[in-house]
């Protein structure tokens, strides 16, 4: 039995130059198009999401473009499917307009033979036609529906949520086991990985924004801005490709011994035994750049490679594939008799090095000239830190939040500020979550203890979105879920804020201002 078609309220869909933008009673949804084959899809989807958001089960939809045209169609919630009105008869006792069709052109007579599709144009223009839809199933009933909305399930966490966070899930998402953490695509929606696929969802509903396809089962992720385009990178053990505007996957030529690095700067990198490392343009090709012999690579910038002699200070900019490299920079000593304990990394083109004298750590920030021939590394900044104690591997990175940590060290590089923390953690979402014996910190970029959990154990998250949500896997869990959680109130720190205290644990010496390359974007 058809349900019934309600003759008010009307979703009205409005069908513009690369969005659909449905109207469900004041509730607005935008909906990117893609590219031009989707057009229906995407129309079916904004409209069923916005069937449902009323409550019921199928609407009349109004489709209005950008001549001035207006359609008459009805959505159908449950298969995903938009069709045009054919009946004149009111359903549901309710007044009705039949097979309307308004602006220059009149309705179309019913053809009792086949029932009616709506075909979209490459310009985004209905055109009514008789006939098999090229994008619904019309007289199969046991067909399976191509255009379909899954709105993924609220779930409750099985494991204690992160600090500042709800246990409870405004929607999940399955990811098959998958370890690969999500990350934020250009617009901010967030991007799950289920075994080759990479999904883009809608951060309030989880819906499905867009999708693509790898050739293989993917083990990284990033985002990248190369030569002002947009690039997701996937990768496995010994590939690796690039997605942007398109569905189809931009491969990358990787060496059999290479080793993919996605989270070593602002483009992806392959490093090779031969201490050369290839970088990644936005078309898939690769430069290549020469490693000095005594120096490891240690950030991609744009097109260029720097490496560092942890040892000696010394610095290279690579900005060639030549064997004759510009001759290195040696980092500038913070204080005399300052011993050089490491290179701590480098961050969009700022070095960071740790110094020690007698009882305190002194973290240098150099900022790289773009010279050819000699590699330029000036000090633009230094803070002193309490304590000797400065881990010299395991180095974490959160580029796009401009922060490192070193063992209990936090760095930020952009405010070129560092901070002593209560314990070792992890560096994710733009904080340092710290775990002591019974309890979660979730500490800022300044230091600060924001809030704090009683469960040590608890999860950490991938990304927080632009609404709140903290975009979390349950690690240990069989559940194999992603979930997007609800942020709650603060909650009183049960640990001091470990808010420097500038007269003893840090001092910052402003030098001349760093230089600024481009961040990312799929």
């Amino acid at each position: 039995m058809t349900p019934a078609v309600h003759s008010w309220p009307v979703i009205r869909l409005m069908i513009g130059e690369g969005q659909i933008v449905a109207d469900a009673n004041g509730d607005v949804l935008t909906y990117p198009v893609l590219d031009e084959a989707s057009v229906a899809d995407v129309a079916a989807d904004a409209a069923a999401e916005a069937c449902r958001r009323l409550g019921l089960t199928v609407c009349r939809v109004q489709g209005h473009t950008d001549d001035g045209e207006v359609y008459e169609m009805i959505v159908d919630a449950e298969l995903g499917t938009l069709e045009e009105r054919e009946d004149t008869t009111p359903v549901g006792g309710g007044t009705g307009t039949g097979t309307a069709r308004t602006g220059s052109k009149a309705a179309r007579p019913r053809t009792s033979a086949r029932r009616k599709a709506v075909l979209w144009g490459s310009a985004g223009v209905l055109a009514v036609t008789v006939g098999f839809s090229a994008f619904y199933t019309l007289q199969d009933n046991t067909a399976e529906p191509v255009a379909t909305v899954y709105t993924p399930p609220p779930a409750q966490l099985p494991v204690p949520a992160p600090a500042g966070w709800d246990t409870y899930g405004d929607w999940t998402t399955s990811m098959t086991g998958s370890t690969v953490r999500a990350i934020l695509d250009s617009s901010g929606q967030p991007v799950s990985v289920d075994g080759s696929k990479l999904i883009g969802h809608d951060p309030r509903t989880g819906v499905e924004r867009w999708t693509r396809t790898a050739p293989f089962t993917v083990e990284q992720l990033a985002l990248f801005t190369l030569d002002g385009q947009s690039r997701v990178a996937a990768a496995a053990a010994r590939e690796l490709v690039l997605f942007g505007d398109g569905a189809d996957p931009i491969r990358v030529d990787v060496p059999k011994d290479g080793t993919i690095v996605l989270g070593g700067g602002t483009a992806p990198r392959v490093d090779l035994p031969n201490k050369r490392t290839l970088i990644v343009a936005a078309d898939g090709s690769t430069a290549a750049r020469v490693v000095p012999a005594s120096a490891e690579p240690i950030e991609a910038l744009g097109d260029d490679l720097v490496a560092a002699d942890s040892r000696s200070g010394r610095i290279w900019r690579v900005t060639q594939d030549s064997a004759a490299l510009p001759a290195p920079a040696k980092l500038l000593a913070p204080s005399a008799g300052a011993e050089l304990v490491t290179v701590l990394g480098s961050v969009n083109g700022t070095v960071v090095a740790a110094w020690k004298t007698d009882d305190t750590t002194t973290i240098g920030f150099y900022a790289l000239g773009d010279t050819t021939d000699a590699t330029e590394a000036t000090q633009v900044g230094i803070v002193d830190v309490e304590g000797t104690d400065v881990a010299t591997s395991g180095i974490q990175v959160d580029r796009e939040n401009g922060l490192l940590m070193a063992g209990t060290i936090l760095v930020d590089v952009d405010a070129k500020q560092a901070h002593r923390l209560p314990g070792a953690g992890k560096l994710a979402a733009g904080y340092a979550w710290v775990t002591t014996n019974t309890e979660q910190l979730r500490i800022n970029a300044q230091g600060v203890t924001e809030t704090t959990t009683d469960a040590a154990r608890a999860a950490i998250p991938d990304v927080i979105t632009d609404n709140g949500k903290a975009i979390t896997r349950a690690e240990g869990s069989s559940t194999g879920l992603l979930y997007a959680l609800t942020q709650v109130a603060p909650r009183p720190t049960a640990t001091p804020s470990q808010s420097p205290n500038p007269s003893s644990t840090a001092t910052s010496t402003p030098s001349p201002t760093s230089t600024v390359f481009p961040k990312e974007n799929p």
